[in-house]
Protein backbone atom coordinates (compact mmCIF):
# COMPACT_ATOMS: atom_id res chain seq x y z
CA UNK A 1 0.00 0.00 0.00
CA UNK A 2 1.42 3.01 -0.90
CA UNK A 3 1.20 5.63 1.51
CA UNK A 4 2.40 9.54 1.94
CA UNK A 5 3.53 11.04 5.10
CA UNK A 6 1.62 14.44 5.88
CA UNK A 7 3.46 17.21 6.89
CA UNK A 8 0.33 18.97 7.98
CA UNK A 9 1.87 22.03 6.67
CA UNK A 10 1.76 21.37 3.18
CA UNK A 11 -1.76 20.06 2.28
CA UNK A 12 -3.96 22.63 2.60
CA UNK A 13 -7.07 20.54 3.03
CA UNK A 14 -8.42 17.03 4.13
CA UNK A 15 -8.29 14.65 1.67
CA UNK A 16 -10.02 11.07 0.84
CA UNK A 17 -7.73 8.69 2.12
CA UNK A 18 -6.28 10.59 5.28
CA UNK A 19 -5.61 9.06 8.16
CA UNK A 20 -6.68 10.31 11.45
CA UNK A 21 -5.81 9.20 15.01
CA UNK A 22 -8.36 9.23 18.10
CA UNK A 23 -11.30 10.35 16.83
CA UNK A 24 -14.62 9.99 18.45
CA UNK A 25 -17.51 8.35 17.52
CA UNK A 26 -20.85 9.74 19.12
CA UNK A 27 -22.61 6.20 19.79
CA UNK A 28 -25.38 7.28 21.98
CA UNK A 29 -27.38 10.04 23.77
CA UNK A 30 -30.07 9.90 26.29
CA UNK A 31 -31.55 11.87 28.91
CA UNK A 32 -33.43 10.56 31.95
CA UNK A 33 -34.88 12.49 34.22
CA UNK A 34 -32.46 15.99 33.50
CA UNK A 35 -29.82 13.43 33.55
CA UNK A 36 -27.43 13.52 30.51
CA UNK A 37 -25.59 10.26 29.25
CA UNK A 38 -23.26 10.08 26.15
CA UNK A 39 -21.79 7.39 25.03
CA UNK A 40 -18.66 8.44 23.14
CA UNK A 41 -15.86 5.55 21.81
CA UNK A 42 -12.23 6.86 20.29
CA UNK A 43 -10.97 4.79 17.58
CA UNK A 44 -6.96 4.96 17.14
CA UNK A 45 -7.03 5.31 13.62
CA UNK A 46 -9.65 6.06 11.09
CA UNK A 47 -9.62 6.49 7.28
CA UNK A 48 -11.21 9.18 5.53
CA UNK A 49 -14.01 7.75 2.84
CA UNK A 50 -15.25 10.76 1.26
CA UNK A 51 -15.05 11.44 -2.55
CA UNK A 52 -11.77 13.72 -2.70
CA UNK A 53 -14.02 15.74 -5.61
CA UNK A 54 -16.80 16.55 -2.94
CA UNK A 55 -13.75 17.86 -0.52
CA UNK A 56 -12.12 20.07 -2.93
CA UNK A 57 -15.43 21.54 -3.89
CA UNK A 58 -16.07 22.16 -0.40
CA UNK A 59 -12.86 24.07 -0.06
CA UNK A 60 -12.96 25.89 -3.30
CA UNK A 61 -17.00 26.74 -2.68
CA UNK A 62 -15.80 28.30 1.22
CA UNK A 63 -12.40 30.10 -0.19
CA UNK A 64 -14.85 31.86 -2.47
CA UNK A 65 -17.07 32.70 -0.01
CA UNK A 66 -14.71 34.04 2.85
CA UNK A 67 -13.15 36.47 -0.17
CA UNK A 68 -17.05 37.53 -1.39
CA UNK A 69 -15.85 36.99 -5.20
CA UNK A 70 -19.42 37.08 -6.90
CA UNK A 71 -21.86 35.27 -5.82
CA UNK A 72 -21.86 31.74 -4.04
CA UNK A 73 -23.94 29.13 -3.74
CA UNK A 74 -23.37 26.68 -0.52
CA UNK A 75 -24.50 23.08 -2.24
CA UNK A 76 -21.36 22.35 -2.31
CA UNK A 77 -20.40 23.08 1.50
CA UNK A 78 -19.78 19.57 3.45
CA UNK A 79 -21.42 19.36 6.99
CA UNK A 80 -19.81 15.81 7.69
CA UNK A 81 -17.22 13.06 6.65
CA UNK A 82 -17.78 9.67 6.27
CA UNK A 83 -15.07 7.86 8.02
CA UNK A 84 -13.86 4.06 8.50
CA UNK A 85 -12.15 2.62 11.84
CA UNK A 86 -9.06 1.06 10.90
CA UNK A 87 -8.51 -1.93 13.05
CA UNK A 88 -5.25 -3.71 13.99
CA UNK A 89 -5.14 -6.73 11.70
CA UNK A 90 -3.98 -9.22 14.28
CA UNK A 91 -6.71 -7.97 16.86
CA UNK A 92 -9.10 -8.31 13.92
CA UNK A 93 -7.46 -11.70 12.86
CA UNK A 94 -8.25 -12.98 16.74
CA UNK A 95 -11.86 -11.40 16.68
CA UNK A 96 -11.02 -9.16 19.79
CA UNK A 97 -10.91 -5.79 17.38
CA UNK A 98 -14.34 -4.38 19.21
CA UNK A 99 -13.04 -5.96 22.14
CA UNK A 100 -13.45 -2.34 24.59
CA UNK A 101 -16.87 -2.09 23.70
CA UNK A 102 -18.17 -5.55 25.15
CA UNK A 103 -18.38 -6.91 21.61
CA UNK A 104 -16.70 -10.24 20.30
CA UNK A 105 -16.03 -11.36 17.10
CA UNK A 106 -15.62 -14.21 15.16
CA UNK A 107 -11.57 -15.25 15.47
CA UNK A 108 -10.45 -15.50 11.43
CA UNK A 109 -7.98 -18.44 11.00
CA UNK A 110 -5.73 -18.81 8.87
CA UNK A 111 -7.96 -19.95 5.68
CA UNK A 112 -10.17 -16.86 6.22
CA UNK A 113 -6.67 -14.37 7.06
CA UNK A 114 -5.64 -14.64 3.51
CA UNK A 115 -8.67 -13.04 1.58
CA UNK A 116 -8.87 -10.47 4.04
CA UNK A 117 -4.70 -9.61 3.59
CA UNK A 118 -4.64 -10.06 -0.46
CA UNK A 119 -8.20 -8.20 -0.60
CA UNK A 120 -10.14 -10.99 -2.12
CA UNK A 121 -12.66 -10.60 0.70
CA UNK A 122 -15.02 -7.72 -0.57
CA UNK A 123 -16.04 -7.05 3.03
CA UNK A 124 -12.51 -5.91 4.25
CA UNK A 125 -9.61 -3.93 2.93
CA UNK A 126 -6.05 -4.88 4.01
CA UNK A 127 -3.63 -1.88 4.21
CA UNK A 128 0.16 -2.85 5.20
CA UNK A 129 1.97 0.25 6.45
CA UNK A 130 5.86 1.09 6.61
CA UNK A 131 7.95 1.28 9.25
CA UNK A 132 8.27 4.93 9.28
CA UNK A 133 4.39 4.92 9.95
CA UNK A 134 3.12 4.65 13.06
CA UNK A 135 0.27 3.16 12.46
CA UNK A 136 -0.09 -1.00 12.45
CA UNK A 137 -1.12 -3.12 9.42
CA UNK A 138 -4.83 -2.46 9.21
CA UNK A 139 -8.06 -3.65 8.02
CA UNK A 140 -11.13 -1.71 7.74
CA UNK A 141 -14.51 -3.71 7.40
CA UNK A 142 -16.91 -1.91 5.33
CA UNK A 143 -19.59 -2.64 7.89
CA UNK A 144 -18.26 -0.35 10.03
CA UNK A 145 -18.83 3.76 9.24
CA UNK A 146 -19.82 6.51 10.58
CA UNK A 147 -19.69 10.36 9.84
CA UNK A 148 -17.35 13.22 11.30
CA UNK A 149 -18.43 16.82 11.50
CA UNK A 150 -15.59 18.49 9.01
CA UNK A 151 -15.66 21.65 11.22
CA UNK A 152 -13.99 18.93 13.87
CA UNK A 153 -11.38 17.46 11.57
CA UNK A 154 -10.01 20.89 10.14
CA UNK A 155 -9.63 22.14 13.79
CA UNK A 156 -8.07 19.26 14.74
CA UNK A 157 -6.19 18.91 11.44
CA UNK A 158 -3.06 17.78 13.80
CA UNK A 159 -4.29 14.32 14.42
CA UNK A 160 -3.78 13.56 10.63
CA UNK A 161 -0.55 11.24 10.74
CA UNK A 162 -0.69 9.92 7.12
CA UNK A 163 -2.54 9.91 3.79
CA UNK A 164 -3.00 6.91 0.99
CA UNK A 165 -1.94 7.89 -2.32
CA UNK A 166 -4.50 8.52 -4.87
CA UNK A 167 -4.33 5.44 -7.06
CA UNK A 168 -4.35 3.78 -4.09
CA UNK A 169 -7.00 5.24 -2.00
CA UNK A 170 -9.26 5.23 -5.30
CA UNK A 171 -8.97 1.00 -4.56
CA UNK A 172 -10.45 1.61 -1.18
CA UNK A 173 -13.27 3.89 -2.37
CA UNK A 174 -14.13 1.67 -5.26
CA UNK A 175 -14.18 -1.59 -2.85
CA UNK A 176 -16.77 0.44 -0.30
CA UNK A 177 -18.86 1.31 -2.92
CA UNK A 178 -18.97 -2.31 -4.52
CA UNK A 179 -19.57 -3.52 -0.62
CA UNK A 180 -22.34 -1.27 0.02
CA UNK A 181 -24.53 -1.76 -3.42
CA UNK A 182 -24.57 -5.45 -3.20
CA UNK A 183 -27.50 -6.91 -3.36
CA UNK A 184 -28.79 -8.19 -0.25
CA UNK A 185 -30.47 -11.59 0.41
CA UNK A 186 -32.39 -12.59 2.95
Amino acid sequence: MALHKTNNEDIERIRQGDIFTNIPYYESYNEVDGEFELTVYEFPYVVVLTQDCDLEQNKNTRNRLETNQGEIKNDKHLISLLVAPLYNSEHLFAGEHLKEIGITSQRQNSGLRKPISNNQNPRYHFLAFSEEVIVPNSVIDFKHYFSVSLDYLESNIGKRICGINPIYRELVSQRFSNYMSRIGLP
